[in-house]
Order: structure tokens, then C-alpha cells, then sequence
């Protein structure tokens, strides 16, 4: 500090709370119009650190809101809060993955928590029935993404969520439900959920199936066991999968039930 002694002379500051405007070394005497323009500097400087924590607020309500509402509907099932984080985190990774935006994989881990938000309309019966549907409870099941979109609405906020609730029982080739789509015109998203989704139903029990290990849930996405085929998921997200497949393997242990 020695070598600053004298070095900073002829300055102006202004501080409020925990911000600073100061000014150094004029070159003349500091008018009053200068000393105006610096409050008004930390004047519009304070308003904008008010305005990022009204935005940082409202941000962090939003996303309560929409897991509360997903924990909502999973009440009707037999999953629990973890598993919505789980296919989430699992979104997340796949965007990662395949190389998608920050922000895409950002959105993609709130919105795939949504992807089910429908069960809320559906009775419990049925979801935790552990035969086989009767063909008018199966017809009911494949409205279910629709009822999602329903309830997630036009919001540009929830566009994402909307795309997910609607599309993520969609399969590449086309044999998915409730539109028949193929290939890319199943939003991304949703593509990306569906396999994320898959993944975490065969690792848990269901009332209709025994939980799977890492090991054979990979070996089921990958080579198909009747019900689920490798012609059901986009390869790209398909080949993503099998190349992240022990850091999805970490995510689950760290959050499952």
C-alpha cells in the first residue's frame, strides 16, 4: 500500500447498503453536476440490485409451485418426490449430453418434472392396478398426456413442460401414443423425457413389475425385452444414454427412495 500513498486524490463516492460508486483523480474540481450523476448512478445501480432479487424471488416461488404441483399428482401413484427429481436430473445429463444450450438444460430439469402432472385425473385404481388394463381403462391411460397439457396451458413460461407432458409417451417409430408422431416431430424434449422416464420406471417396482438392476434396465433400453425396444427412443438421445449410463446410474443411487 506505500506506493498508492498520494496516488489517489480529487474523488467523489456515494454508498448505499452494500454498493459503492466512487470516481478518482479528476482532472479538475468535481462539479455539482458530476456529484448528481454519480448519486444518480448508485440510485439506478440499487434499483437494479432490488429488481434481481424481486426476479430471484419470484423465480424460486415458480419453481416451488411447479413441484408442488407435480408431488401433487404423483400422490395418486405409487412414486414418491424423488421420482420427479430423478427424471429431471436424468433430463438434465441427456441434454448435456447431447451437447443442448445451458438454458435448454436448465428448463428440461423443471419441465421433466411435470411430465406426469395429468395423474392427477386419473383414479388411483388404475394407476396402481397390477394386472393388465381392460382396453376402456388403456384408452383413458393414453388421454393422460393430453390432460397434462390441458392443465399446463399457454403459459410461454410453461411452453417446455407443455411439450413434455404431451409428447413423452411419443416413440421415433411412431408406435407411441397419444398421436402416433415419428421421429423429429416429437419435440426434443420430449424425447429426451421419454427415455428418462423409461429408465426410472424399470428401475423401481411397480405394482405390475419387480424393480430391474442398472445393469438389466440398460440391457432392456438397449436391446428391448417386448415391451420396450431401442426403436422406441431417438438414437441420438439413445447413444447418449449409453455413454453417460454409470453417471445416470450414480444419479439414481444418490436419489432413490
Amino acid at each position: 500500500m506505500p506506493g498508492y500513498i498520494g496516488a489517489i486524490r480529487n474523488y467523489a463516492c456515494f454508498y448505499e447498503g452494500t454498493l459503492l460508486v466512487a470516481a478518482f483523480n479528476y482532472p479538475a474540481r468535481v462539479t455539482a453536476y458530476e456529484r448528481d450523476v454519480l448519486q444518480n448512478l448508485l440510485t439506478y445501480s440499487r434499483f437494479l440490485q432490488l429488481v434481481a432479487g424481486q426476479i430471484r424471488d419470484t423465480e424460486e416461488a415458480f419453481h416451488y409451485t411447479i413441484q408442488a404441483l407435480a408431488r401433487a399428482a404423483e400422490a395418486n401413484d405409487d412414486d414418491t418426490g424423488n421420482q420427479i427429481v430423478r427424471v429431471g436430473s436424468f433430463a438434465r445429463e441427456l441434454a448435456r449430453g447431447l451437447g443442448c444450450l445451458p438454458n435448454f438444460c436448465r428448463e428440461i430439469a423443471l419441465a421433466a418434472q411435470m411430465h406426469d402432472v395429468e395423474k392427477i385425473h386419473i383414479h388411483p385404481d388404475i394407476l396402481r392396478k397390477p394386472g393388465r388394463l381392460t382396453p376402456d381403462e388403456w384408452r383413458l391411460m393414453q388421454q393422460h398426456t393430453i390432460y397434462g397439457a390441458r392443465i399446463l396451458g399457454d403459459a410461454p413460461r410453461l411452453q417446455m413442460a407443455r411439450e413434455v407432458a404431451l409428447h413423452h409417451h411419443e416413440k421415433w417409430d411412431g408406435s407411441g401414443y397419444p398421436a402416433g408422431l415419428q421421429g423429429e416431430a416429437i419435440y426434443l424434449a420430449g424425447r429426451i423425457v421419454a427415455l428418462a422416464d423409461i429408465y426410472d420406471a424399470l428401475r423401481n417396482k411397480r405394482s405390475y413389475k419387480p424393480a430391474f438392476s442398472h445393469q438389466e434396465a440398460c440391457r432392456i433400453i438397449t436391446v428391448g425385452d417386448g415391451r420396450v425396444q431401442p426403436g422406441h427412443f431417438d438414437p441420438a438421445v439413445l447413444a447418449t444414454f449409453q455413454r453417460i449410463a454409470s453417471h445416470l446410474e450414480e444419479i439414481y443411487e444418490t436419489l432413490k427412495d
